[in-house]
């Protein structure tokens, strides 16, 4: 299950369940008891740090029913390890008791930081409605009697060699693995428990859109992405169908526009890119190193010696310039 950033903003700000210190004293208290009773006898055995992240854990979730810290807050905090802590939540969800589910990174497209919703808060039922949870809470499946068998008669024997091969979908790891045939592995464990089968048909018009946007303009775009274009378009359509009803058509009609879209901003983008001019390179600063003062004066002698020694070039230039005017003005009188 991955939340994503908006409706995490929503659980954030929904209102605390707990009005007054003591209503959330009494709320982590019961909360607390339902953690023993998964240890048992064990409780009482495990460290002192490990019980105290234990009460902070169930005091975080007093207000909303929720906790989102990470394992290594709680670690760091109790100076216990953030192993102790995943096996402890890890027991609580084997058991039931808590619901784990993952908020979408910031970073990329995959899962973030765990979020734990606990099975017993009162508004565990508001979130479960509003994120879909298949849970059953509190049931627990009964240990069939076996009947007694008289002595005389005796079991037959069958081999397992030729058990039917339908027992592998039993299997808990077959019922876990979420996979559409055709769609991209992360769209798939995304949104396969929200859209389910039709999942497939959603990429299909994705690639259509990717399709004609390379027919209309001649270009080739890389399966990467297509992939990044499928999952934004399918976010998009995932969460403007939770504030209004639409029949799938509509469904498939949206994302194929937004993915359309999509592909030819890619496109565009890629045009520009190659028609930018190269860009010079920065000119090559040289270093000035700091010279000593003597050496500086000694700089400023010679420059000002040279600079004199133009000026009387240029004077005994201009100079015989004159002359020779002279005496051509003599030679024309004469």
């Amino acid at each position: 299950m991955l939340i994503f950033s908006d409706d995490f903003a929503r659980m954030q700000n929904y209102e605390s369940y707990t009005k007054t210190k003591d209503q959330q004293k009494q709320m982590k208290y019961k909360l607390l008891e339902i953690v023993e009773s998964v240890f048992g006898d064990a409780f009482a055995r495990l460290k002192l740090e490990t019980r105290n992240a234990i009460d902070m854990i169930c005091f975080l979730a007093t207000d909303k029913g929720f906790v989102y810290a990470k394992d290594t807050y709680f670690a760091e905090k109790h100076n216990v390890s953030t192993r102790t802590i995943r096996r402890v939540m890890k027991a609580l969800e084997e058991a039931g008791k808590i619901v784990k589910a993952h908020r979408s990174s910031s970073k990329h497209n995959g899962r973030g930081a765990a979020v734990y919703f606990f099975v017993n808060h009162p508004y565990f039922a508001h979130w479960q409605q509003y994120f879909d949870f298949n849970v059953q809470t509190d049931v627990q499946a009964e240990n069939a009697e076996n009947p007694c068998e008289s002595k005389n008669e005796e079991a037959k024997n069958v081999s397992t060699y030729y058990l039917p091969n339908n027992y592998i979908k039993d299997h808990f790891m077959y019922k876990t693995i979420p996979f559409i045939k055709g769609v991209p592995k992360l769209i798939n464990q995304t949104f396969k428990d929200i859209f389910k089968d039709s999942l497939r048909e959603l990429y299909l018009r994705i690639r259509l859109a990717s399709k004609k946007v390379c027919q209309s303009l001649s270009i080739t775009l890389s399966k990467k992405d297509i992939h990044s274009i499928a999952y934004e378009s399918i976010q998009i359509l995932f969460t403007y169908i939770k504030t209004r009803s639409m029949s799938f058509e509509e469904q498939c009609k949206l994302v194929y526009s937004i993915a359309l879209n999509k592909f030819n901003d890619l496109a565009q983008t890629e045009d520009q890119n190659k028609n930018l001019d190269p860009v010079t390179l920065p000119r090559k600063i040289v270093r000035k190193e700091m010279l000593p003062d003597w050496f500086q004066e000694q700089q400023k002698k010679e420059a000002l010696a040279e600079k004199e020694s133009q000026a009387q070039d240029m004077y005994e230039m201009s100079s015989e310039d004159e002359i020779a005017k002279m005496k051509a003005i003599l030679a024309f009188y004469t």
